[in-house]
């Protein structure tokens, strides 16, 4: 069975493709300058629909350029949660009746505002969260293409509304999905706005309402998401933008007893501790939670290396290593593990250090000094157990801009039994084992608690058709030089893991999403009475 078609923003594919990369670069950095100008503002809590200020502030300053302050923000606290979640539950009723045509309609309407503002938050998100030009328009492209696809999918189906026919004469039944009520949304630092937008839609287009909050490294480009929406259409009170702390807003709202459902992006610790409480507090409602890997390559020796080097290469320093999807560990086959581990070293010291914004930047500065200090710990500890062949150093200023900047590093002779080759460390920091071949690759491979993403190179067919068969990961990649383990397009590539990598198993941007959000019903009405 095939999907239907749909497609995708994919801007910079496009002007590579059409020859007009030079407008794609001038209208980015027109974009840089002026979002740049309007930096350093403060920014409210948005709860039914109006600005609330707050005394207690918190401020975010630029990864790249430390001495750049973003914006100060609200922070919120207990209270705050209760008055936007009570925001939501009032505004729930007539939220959940709006037509689901009109809801889609809506959300339409919010992807072509995106459209119009795409360059703009992809300069907020290069000088909130540190992505390059390239990074950052995919992120806000991934973001239009959740909101797009999630309105076909919700018309598709035609609200989710079916009429299962008359099993006995004058007995009519129909099965239905309804919405739960109020969602939390708690959203990642590293694809700040598409997986805010596509979490936030999952639950409101489908007739939930809901109270957000951001990670406290990028609250400006959800306030920007939040913007978007209200202006398109989602009524005050169906969606509250709360920013703060983890403990003082993210705890309350995840246990808040009118919250009846939480969908969640971040680390395997905090995603399980939510589900526990649900299951505690014996809450019926779903807890869709995406949940970080430790993502593996195979390299056989079959492989064309050049692929191999270079998907790995993008795989394990996109935007630092600071995604879920990042490469983390590759096994590579013993014939050909010394050809590729000095290629992968060699092209990996070609990396230059630019500032975000520079066209040829690679690798992201980290998000906060926590993650500079993780990144040192772990270089640290490679060099204990293993060496590090190149890296593992804080370059700390680019081009006279201080900012929270690391060289990309890759390890060897580190057990695969330790920590520094199971545990995620969301820093651009890879780890090489030889193997004797694909049995003990795969076998290596899924020798861990997660199951996100996974990548093989290898020219064979046998060798690719054993793999994929055999492989424990949601996201599966073969011969993948764009990345090895990283990037994923809705609809084509719905994206979500195995394991201990996610809650549900059912894929942001696929065609099981979206029920996630809603509750079944069957009904029965016998004789001609009642609405149909």
């Amino acid at each position: 069975m095939r999907s239907q078609p749909f497609e995708n923003e994919q801007t910079a594919f496009t002007h590579r493709r059409e020859g007009t990369l030079d407008e794609f670069h001038d209208r980015y950095e027109s974009a840089v300058e002026r979002v740049r100008d309007d930096l350093g503002e403060s920014h409210p809590l948005v709860i039914d629909g109006a600005a609330v200020e707050r005394d207690e502030r918190f401020s975010v300053e630029s990864p790249g350029e430390t001495d750049l302050l973003v914006g100060e923000f609200a922070s919120g606290d207990e209270g705050d949660v209760d008055r936007a979640v009570a925001a939501a539950t009032d505004a729930f009723d007539e939220w959940r009746h709006t037509h689901w045509r009109d809801r889609a309609a809506i959300f339409r309407e919010a992807a072509e505002r995106a459209r119009d503002r795409r360059y703009e938050l992809a300069a907020v998100l290069t000088l909130e969260a540190g992505k390059n030009r390239f990074e950052a328009v995919a992120d806000v492209d991934e973001g239009i293409d959740f909101l797009r696809f999630y309105a076909r999918e919700l018309e598709r189906n035609e609200g989710y509304r079916l009429d299962t026919g008359e099993p006995t004469p004058g007995q009519r039944c129909r099965n239905v999905l309804e919405p739960y009520g109020v969602f939390g949304v708690v959203g990642p630092f590293n694809f700040p706005f598409a997986i805010f937008v596509g979490m936030t839609t999952g639950a409101l287009i489908t007739g939930n309402t809901v109270v957000a909050k951001p990670a406290s490294a990028t609250p400006l480009i959800a306030h920007e998401a939040v913007s978007i929406l209200s202006d398109a259409g989602v009524p005050d009170g169906a969606l509250n933008l709360v920013t703060g702390g983890g403990r003082t807003v993210g705890e309350p709202l995840v246990g808040h007893e009118d919250v009846s459902g939480v969908a969640f992006t971040g680390s395997r610790a905090v995603g399980r501790e939510i589900e526990r409480s649900f299951v505690e507090r014996e809450k019926p409602g779903p807890v869709i939670a995406e949940l970080g890997g430790k993502n593996p390559v195979t390299v056989t020796a079959e492989a064309d290396l050049e692929k191999a080097v270079e998907g790995v290469r993008y795989g394990a320093f996109g935007f630092g290593g600071q995604k879920c999807s990042a490469t983390s560990r590759v096994y590579v086959h013993e014939d050909v593990a010394d050809a590729f581990t000095e290629r992968l070293v060699e092209t990996t010291e070609e990396i230059p250090d630019r500032a975000p914004d520079d066209p040829g930047a690679v690798v992201a500065p980290l998000v906060d000094d926590d993650a500079v200090e993780r990144y040192r710990e772990v270089c640290e500890t490679a060099r204990e157990v293993g060496r590090v062949l190149t890296g593992g150093e804080v370059v700390g200023a680019v081009d006279g801009a201080a900012g929270r900047y690391v060289r990309p590093t890759v390890a060897v002779d580190v057990p695969h039994d330790h920590d520094v080759a199971r545990e995620e460390h969301f820093v651009p920091f890879v780890t090489i084992h030889p193997v004797g071949g694909l049995d003990e690759g795969i076998r290596k491979s899924n020798d861990s608690e997660y199951g996100l993403c996974a990548g093989l190179f290898s020219e064979d067919d046998a060798e690719i058709e054993t793999w994929l068969d055999r492989i424990e990961s949601g996201m599966c990649y073969v011969n993948r030089s764009q990345s090895a383990t990283t990037g994923a397009l809705v609809q084509a590539q719905p994206f979500g893991g195995w394991k201990a990598s996610g809650t549900t198993s059912k894929f942001a941007g696929g065609y099981w999403y979206l029920p996630q959000f809603m509750r079944e019903q069957t009904r029965t009405v016998v004789g001609d009475a009642g609405p149909w």
